[in-house]
């Protein structure tokens, strides 16, 4: 049985798929896949408009798909055929990670329209990576182009990007006509709602239902939101992002007038979004939701016992309206005030204090941690340093392929390549000295910050991240805290490194303490 190819041919534009581009690439793949003495099966192929700028090409599907196929018919395929190092990918560094996979999966990268590229010496790698390096270069070149086109275009008064919902191509590029089928429903929308005739919710439900409504998906409030908002509609062209451009005046016709625009801004400034989705913020404002237990609801053996955040208001309308800061039981639904309970469960704080010999195992604890947490850098100081001597093993090698003969075609790209793995080494260097000298004074920032917390935990506790006031409080109380019917928040438990500022060990005065209290004693 004959070994077997599999093969890709891309193109990245519209352009290059009219000129016949793929079709020029299937023959050179043919050809080299005869020269080779292989076959390419039926679904060998892959073919379509990819793009393969940097950073693209990992999660590019018709990459994944051949190493799947590789891998199933390992021991089969034998080569991978492309065209030229740009119909691949546009990437030094993915182009080079990629040949290794598939070489792994027995599969050769195999260029049909540069055989020079094939062989593997040194010579073939320099100019492998001259044309990647070419490839990325041109590809970055194009981007800016594309940005500077963009920009200039908006200045001009064109939009550069496809038509808006309500506009269609037109012979002047960047310039939309107005779409005579689609742009009046939209237009009697926007203008009922400029002057106040419909309500946002009622405009979008009636633009739905229009032959507007059919063509395009069908909106929802932030979609519509958005489009309602949009000053291209009045006239205006105005693109953030890598754009990040506004003209007054755009050449396209307009659907609204610049007043119109102004009132549908002020209704949506009226009618605030009211979908606020999750709260990001809820575990940082009642930070003791789900951490406190009701003592009553416990004894009476309730199903939930515990205190969750419960904000109210006084139920007016929304400019007298007054909100209030609440915990609530979910067991026998008494309030409290936020407030009140973070100030009880603060006293709790205070009044647990270390010993001095509980402060010196704390200080060797806190060291031993923050030490291990800088093994991250020393690993990359180790990563660096490794990268620097296979830096200047290749430095080396570029070194004398600079003054082989053989080379003095492109002696100066090579010349070149070293100078860059030069600044990068020195880049290195400066990385790691710099994480060398951080690591003391990270270390006495870190104590200083660590025992000036507890020495005023009560109050600097609700100033922590979440995250951190979780740490703190398990660190702190291992068991459940409570509050009684009084509202005094306790434990039955403490951390086993924290004691009582009664320093006498009777068991009757450390039960008495007003840091502990066990129940039914």
């Amino acid at each position: 049985m004959n070994a077997l190819a599999i093969a890709s041919c891309r193109v990245s534009s519209t352009e290059q798929l009219e000129n016949n581009s793929l079709n020029r690439q299937r023959d050179a793949v043919l050809k080299a896949a005869q020269e080779l003495g292989v076959t390419i099966p039926e679904d060998g192929w892959w073919s379509g408009s990819v793009s393969s700028k940097r950073g693209n090409n990992i999660n590019r599907k018709d990459i994944k798909e051949m190493l799947a196929y590789a891998k199933k018919k390992r021991g089969q395929v034998k080569f991978l055929i492309v065209d030229e190092p740009d119909r691949f990918m546009r990437s030094i560094d993915e182009a080079s990670y990629f040949e290794v996979l598939f070489r792994q999966s027995g599969v050769t990268v195999w260029y049909a329209s540069n055989p020079e590229l094939n062989k593997q010496d040194l010579g073939a790698k320099l100019l492998k990576f001259s044309k990647y390096f070419s490839a990325e270069g041109s590809n970055e070149e194009r981007i800016n182009k594309s940005i500077s086109g963009g920009i200039k275009a908006i200045q001009e008064g064109r939009l550069p990007s496809r038509p808006k919902p309500g506009y269609q191509k037109s012979t002047r590029s960047g310039v939309h006509n107005i779409n005579p089928l689609l742009a009046n429903p939209l237009r009697l929308t926007l203008v009922s709602l400029a002057h106040r005739i419909t309500t946002p919710t009622q405009a979008l439900k009636d633009l739905n239902e229009t032959d507007f409504g059919k063509y395009y998906s069908k909106l929802k409030m932030d979609s519509f939101r958005r489009m309602a908002c949009d000053p291209y509609y009045a006239g205006i062209i105005d693109l953030g992002g890598k754009f990040n451009v506004r003209n007054e005046n755009g050449l396209h016709e307009p659907l609204i007038s610049r007043e119109d625009h102004e009132a549908i801004l002020r209704v949506f400034d009226r009618n605030p979004k009211n979908q606020t989705g999750h709260h990001k913020n809820k575990n940082q404002v009642y930070p003791l939701s789900n951490k406190i237990t009701c003592d009553d609801c416990e004894r009476a053996n309730k199903q939930h016992p515990r205190i969750t955040s419960c904000p109210l208001n006084n139920g007016k309308k929304r400019s007298v309206t007054k909100y209030y800061e609440k915990y609530r039981c979910r067991g026998c639904y008494r309030y409290m005030k936020k407030d009140d309970v973070h100030e009880q469960f603060s006293v709790l704080l205070d009044n647990t204090v270390l010993e001095k010999e509980g402060l010196a195992e704390l200080r060797q604890k806190l060291v031993k941690a923050f030490n291990a947490k800088h093994q991250n850098a020393q690993n990359d100081i180790r990563r660096l340093e490794t990268a620097n001597t296979k830096l200047q093993e290749g430095v080396i090698s570029k070194v004398d392929a600079a003054t082989d003969p053989d080379n003095a075609v492109i002696k100066q790209e090579i010349l070149q390549s070293i100078q860059r793995i030069k600044d990068d080494i020195s880049k290195n260097e400066t990385k790691i000295e710099s994480l060398r000298h951080q690591h003391d004074n990270d270390l006495g920032e870190f104590l200083d910050f660590a025992f000036g917390f507890l020495k005023s935990k009560g109050s600097k506790f609700f100033e922590l991240t979440e995250d951190d006031m979780q740490r703190c409080k398990l660190l702190v109380f291992p068991d459940k805290i409570y509050i009684d019917k009084d509202g005094k928040v306790y434990t039955n438990q403490i951390s086993p490194i924290f004691r009582g500022r009664d320093k006498k060990k009777d068991l009757l005065r450390s039960s008495n303490s007003i840091m502990v209290r066990v129940r039914r004693l």
